[in-house]
């Protein structure tokens, strides 16, 4: 057993585990921005779900080169797909900082490793050219799966890596599914009113928004119905995506008094709901934009909302010293004048919201 060998490899897995904090321009689906290294380990789980569509391929090798392909980007970090082509240099300064990398290893891993790469680079063998399209349809699963910024551009998916999956069959197949997946997030949001046999989908939305939610009673479902019945639902618009008008948000806004100041012509925000496939897609914003523009558009005073600052605040919404609503921390609750001066007061919301079924 060569010590100093051992301790060579040890310094190199030192020196790759930067790879971990190598950030992608893509998002998990809780909306952290995704390592380079959990890209590599999805492509690695790939590999092994798709074994039986890779039959007679070298397994093995298939994994070295999934684990060893995105090895360079641990020194000077990822490039976006989408700035690729800016960079035309970008193989030949991996390579070499591949080569950075791995200087504490003996000649013969070395060797090995650098040949793996250059192999994949090059796509110069069947599990290459696999796992260069194995590479690009996780890329485009992970940018439809993730909650990424609103001004993602997921039209650059349906051209992404398209020479590398229309290759074979399995590839070709799945291209075509996780293509349909991409239609789906670029599909026209459609924001409008809700309208009579709605009801049964809105109460599907809100219960799949809230069911892993903290803070709350999962009682909105409820709420809304109850408003609906009473006819407090002064706003309350749908978001419908896709080709079968998919809803798959939804926001109500009811009128509240403010005692004992007597202010008219305010109202609350709320509930909003968005399923989580379609959370941190701006579909709740586009809500949220347009419930505020009906309000407007309806002369209404202001309106105040429950709910996250840093959220809300985007959107005009800000905690006002006086307005109260009891039982719940002063920075959460905020508001925004529409038109005159903010009240002082204590906010009540409708009956409704105590509805438990």
């Amino acid at each position: 057993m060569n010590i100093e060998k051992l301790k060579g490899k040890l310094a190199f897995l030192r020196e790759a585990e930067k790879l971990k904090d190598v950030l992608r321009s893509g998002h998990t689906s809780s909306g952290r921005a995704e390592s380079t290294a959990e890209h590599s380990w999805r492509l690695c789980l790939m590999a092994m779900a798709f074994e039986e569509e890779l039959a007679g391929l070298d397994v093995l090798k298939v994994l070295k080169l999934c684990v060893v392909h995105d090895l360079g980007e641990a020194i000077h970090g990822d490039i976006p797909a989408v700035s690729q082509t800016a960079h035309p240099d970008k193989s030949e300064r991996e390579r070499a900082d591949l080569l950075t990398l791995m200087a504490p290893l003996d000649d013969k891993l070395r060797g090995e490793l650098l040949a793996l790469w250059d192999e994949y680079e090059n796509a110069t063998s069947p599990e290459a050219k696999a796992v260069k399209a194995l590479d690009k349809l996780e890329t485009i699963l992970q940018h439809n799966q993730g909650a990424n910024p609103e001004d993602f551009d997921y039209a650059f998916n349906l051209g992404y890596g398209r020479k590398h999956t229309g290759t074979t069959p399995p590839f070709s197949t799945l291209r075509a599914l996780v293509d349909d997946d991409t239609r789906q997030r670029i599909a026209p949001l459609l924001i409008r009113e809700e309208r009579a046999g709605d009801a049964a989908a809105i109460e599907r939305v809100a219960v799949a928004a809230f069911a892993d939610a903290a803070h709350t009673s999962h009682t909105e479902q409820f709420i809304v119905n109850a408003l609906r019945r009473a006819g407090q639902l002064t706003v309350s618009l749908v978001a419908q995506v896709g080709e079968d008008e998919e809803i798959v948000g939804h926001v109500a806004v009811s009128p509240v008094s403010i005692s004992p100041s007597g202010a008219v012509g305010w109202y609350g925000l709320g509930p909003i709901s968005v399923v989580p496939g379609w959370q941190g897609q701006g579909v709740g914003a586009a809500l949220m934009k347009a419930a505020l523009e009906r309000l407007r558009q309806a002369g209404a005073a202001g309106c105040v909302v429950l709910g996250e600052p840093a959220y809300y605040g985007r959107f005009g919404f800000v905690a006002r010293p006086g307005l109260v609503l009891l039982g719940v921390p002063a920075e959460y609750f905020q508001a925004i004048c529409l038109r005159g001066t903010c009240p002082i007061g204590d906010v009540n919301y409708h009956s409704a919201f105590n509805a438990t079924a």
